[in-house]
């Protein structure tokens, strides 16, 4: 399979209308997982600069390098995101549909081939010769991240489980056209259905992970939550 071929025959577009807090975004990402029954590309705003955390990492070893701006712990892996300037995306994929079991490191890939054949500015995935380790996202390009030269532009966090696959991903320092999502989503599916709300269950659902999850000291401290 190449970046020319779609991975999925059908995908929801949901182009969420307003910016939203960090736990709001995160808890709209796992209800979407929860509740659709199609891969879903979800693009998505912050009402203010946010930092985000994977979700094994130890905030209290991050703390002293943080900005001081909001923090929320993902449900996915990776390292510390900034968003300010970026352009978050999630591909959600219901554990229903098959391509959810694909093998992590070829999801990661195929996602990644995509989005940088989609940006069609000389944007390649990154291979053993670029990667560093530390603790920040952009600073430390994984394999397959997409990168332009020597710069990394896009990364993501994946998580897999009885749900299905979540891939929350992040493009900086590049500027992106306003029809790049809808492009996009053509490229990946055969079928797009552009969704610019939720069903009133999901919005119940994710009001309650980010009360009884995502908002709560616990969850970012210790990754202990308030779900049944």
């Amino acid at each position: 399979m190449d970046s020319a071929t779609p991975l999925f025959d059908q995908l929801i577009l949901h182009l969420d209308p307003a910016p939203h807090d960090g736990a709001w975004n995160m808890a709209v990402d796992q209800a979407w997982l929860e509740q659709s029954e199609v891969p879903v590309l979800r693009v998505y705003r912050w009402n203010e600069p946010t930092v985000t955390i994977g979700y094994a990492q130890n905030l209290a070893k991050l703390a002293d390098a943080l900005p001081s701006w909001p923090v929320v712990r993902r449900w996915t892996g990776g390292g510390v995101v900034l968003h300010e300037n970026d352009f978050t995306y999630s591909v959600i994929v219901p554990a229903s549909h098959a391509w959810s079991q694909t093998n992590p490191l070829d999801s990661y890939r195929l996602i990644h081939e995509s989005l940088a054949a989609a940006l069609a500015d000389g944007s390649r995935l990154a291979g053993p010769e670029d990667l560093i380790e530390a603790p920040f996202c952009f600073m430390a390009p994984a394999l397959h991240d997409v990168v332009r030269g020597k710069v990394k532009i896009a990364g993501a966090g994946q998580r897999r489980g009885k749900l299905g696959l979540l891939h929350q991903g992040s493009v900086q320092q590049v500027l992106l056209q306003d029809d790049f999502w809808t492009r996009w989503a053509s490229q990946l599916a055969k079928n797009v259905l552009v969704k610019p709300g939720m069903t009133a269950a999901m919005i119940e659902r994710a009001d309650e992970l980010t009360a009884k999850r995502y908002r709560l000291s616990s969850w970012l401290n210790e990754r202990e939550d308030q779900l049944g």
